[in-house]
């Protein structure tokens, strides 16, 4: 397997932490996303990280390859045993990626632009019902630590941050330190300040 990543990329860490944690062994193949190889996008409809090649056949989108290596490693753990259970923990990733996170960024930059979101807390509580049935070291938590770890640091006061420390924090923080998130993380120093710069607030004109 080989698996097409940027070390800053919060979604190909993912993947990153995942064959660390089942130890399988990958072929890793770090992008310098502002100079992306050929080989690189003639396998890519995006153009994004990450992108996992198995033996010819090419996934992207970090959710589908995590749970495509689940299954492909036989990963008994992934999900809880119980069926409505599991259908909590891939409802909360899907509505993390496509819901929570969009808001989050948008009010690093411009804080009161969540104002007129006041739903997202209803987002919030329900991840938080998700997470009390799920184990940090699940695909669940794997899915936000990566992201967690750095927006918890970069941005701390956010109030998007702040809600999710104090609903599930516990949680957020056990998959976080996990062994394969931490063995897999960049230098989160350089990680927190690039962050801040793309995504903080831009000073005035």
């Amino acid at each position: 397997m080989r698996l097409f990543s940027a070390s800053a990329c919060p979604y190909a860490h993912r993947t990153r932490a995942l064959l660390t944690l089942l130890g399988a062994p990958f072929e890793l193949r770090e992008i310098d996303l502002s100079n992306k190889p050929a080989d690189f996008l003639a396998l890519s409809p995006t153009g994004a990280v990450p992108l996992l090649e198995d033996d010819g056949f090419v996934l992207y989108e970090s959710a589908v390859i995590n749970e495509y290596l689940a299954e492909r490693l036989a990963w008994r753990d992934a999900y809880a045993s119980d069926l409505r259970q599991r259908a909590l923990e891939r409802l909360a990733m899907k509505r993390f990626d496509d819901l929570l996170l969009p808001l989050a960024f948008a009010s690093f930059s411009t804080p009161a632009s969540i104002e007129s979101k006041p739903l997202w807390r209803r987002e919030v509580e329900f991840l938080s019902k998700a997470v009390t049935g799920s184990q940090p070291s699940s695909l669940l938590g794997l899915h936000l630590a990566t992201h967690w770890v750095r927006m918890s640091r970069a941005f701390p006061g956010n109030v998007v941050v702040a809600a999710l420390r104090d609903a599930l924090g516990g949680f957020l923080d056990a998959a976080a330190a996990l062994p394969c998130v931490v063995a897999t993380s960049p230098d989160l120093e350089a990680a927190v300040s690039a962050m801040r710069a793309r995504f903080g607030p831009k000073p005035q004109a």
